[in-house]
């Protein structure tokens, strides 16, 4: 037996279940402010019936949370972003050529449908 290895260690702690309005009334709380503090921390442990420890450790744990939601929303906005279509932009194809003289041909073929300018410069 476990007990009987560590005689003097606490018993598990039972995990809290919050009723529907402690979680609403917890959320509203975090959308005024993420951090909750001395007063304000025990008055709404009052007034949600339970203990200051219990709202301390929820702040923590939705602070975790939010910033969580927050990291993969940027990941998620920047995956959409760097997508090629969602992307507004037009792409532009570089290819290169192994053979020098096929490039070369390439570029002098360009310019053969645009004749010099006879005009001199003003």
């Amino acid at each position: 037996p476990d007990f009987l290895l560590h005689p003097f260690r606490k018993p598990k702690r039972i995990r809290t279940a919050f009723s529907p309005s402690q979680l609403l009334k917890l959320e509203h709380a975090f959308e005024k402010n993420h951090y909750v503090v001395g007063t304000e921390r025990k008055q709404l442990a009052q007034i949600l019936s339970l203990t200051e420890t219990q709202v301390k450790v929820w702040f923590q744990n939705r602070r975790t949370k939010f910033k969580r939601q927050k990291q993969e929303e940027q990941q998620t906005n920047k995956h959409q972003e760097e997508s090629p279509s969602n992307n507004n932009t037009d792409d532009v194809i570089v290819t290169e050529t192994n053979s020098r003289d096929s490039t070369d041909l390439d570029l002098q073929s360009s310019f053969a449908h645009d004749p010099p300018s006879t005009t001199a410069p003003s």
